[in-house]
């Protein structure tokens, strides 16, 4: 990458890791690939005192980048760029042919990406498989058969790397030879919860992990419910497996449902109280309901090799 790339590179990514600003007409400047070295030469290289009609359409977006000047934060941002280029972590700007078509399409997509693994995981057709972190043994057998279902009609799984649902739902994938995608609420380098370090590995060889932040903004409990727009919008359907009536899982189908994606709602055994609650609540919000992974095929199709058959059945 040449010095004057990773610059304005580092520009676009010190704007990104503000959430305020990922808004529909920033977005849309953004796509303009010329925008960012028109701003990085208008605050950083010439005098700031930029046309009016220039001021108008993107006023946060200049002001933000004039405190970044002031403030001396680009080289901050530029280390950051030169260690994840020398780590083979792709950097992927919202105007780059690579940005995932499916997120592009949502109207609060970030201004880059930073992806570990195979960027080509990202331009595939994909469902987002999530749910409790306290999965049950049933729960967990659907969704073995769930993933074995869209891996075979060629699908890539997409979760959250959290513990229970996300973690059989990635691990799945890989042990049933399809890909997976790990949508992380922090930084591409610090993987959240530790112990899944292991699998997030295993994910960067066969699929790809995916954050839309650096290490330089402050990781918080909110950045689980941003990430959530990631998740559906990378998707064509979100399935939910087991869920309270309130929470994580029923944040992510209300987001769903704003992108206009689909939701399918797994319908749980009756003795467990908690998982039926919630699946109550994601029918009252719109959620398709379904109990098997054969149910799903209605609306994707059949998965042609003879292991698209539900654990019921084996």
């Amino acid at each position: 990458m040449d010095n004057s790339f990773i610059q304005e590179t580092a520009l676009l990514a010190c704007l990104n890791d503000n959430k305020s600003l990922k808004k529909k007409s920033n977005v849309d400047y953004f796509r303009d690939p010329a925008s960012v070295h028109n701003l990085f030469t208008n605050i950083f290289e010439n005098s700031p005192n930029i046309p009016g009609a220039y001021l108008e359409t993107i006023q946060p977006v200049i002001e933000k980048a004039k405190g970044i000047r002031e403030g001396h934060l680009l080289d901050h941002y530029i280390d950051i760029i030169r260690r994840y280029h020398q780590k083979n972590i792709h950097i992927i700007r919202v105007a780059e042919e690579a940005y995932p078509p499916q997120l592009a399409k949502i109207s609060d997509p970030p201004f880059v990406i930073y992806v570990k693994g195979r960027i080509e995981s990202l331009s595939k057709p994909a469902v987002a498989v999530i749910g409790t972190r306290e999965i049950s043994p049933e729960g967990a057998m659907k969704v073995l058969d769930i993933v074995d279902l869209f891996v075979q009609l060629g699908y890539t799984i997409v979760s959250g790397l959290a513990r229970g649902t996300d973690t059989r739902a990635h691990e799945a994938a890989l042990n049933l030879g399809g890909e997976t995608i790990a949508v992380l609420p922090g930084d591409i380098e610090n993987i959240v919860p530790g112990t899944n370090r292991e699998l997030a590995g295993r994910i960067s060889r066969s699929g790809a992990l995916i954050s839309e932040i650096t290490s330089l903004t402050t990781m918080h409990r909110g950045r689980y419910i941003e990430r959530n727009r990631i998740t559906s919008g990378l998707a064509r359907a979100v399935i939910v497996i087991e869920t309270a009536s309130s929470g994580g899982s029923i944040r992510q189908a209300e987001t769903a449902f704003r992108q206009g994606v689909p939701v399918y709602a797994v319908r749980p055994v009756d003795t467990d109280e908690r998982a039926v609650a919630g699946f109550g609540k994601l029918i009252s919000m719109g959620a398709t309901p379904i109990n098997t992974a054969g149910d799903l095929s209605t609306y994707f199709g059949k998965a042609p090799g003879p292991g698209a058959t539900d654990s019921s059945t084996r």
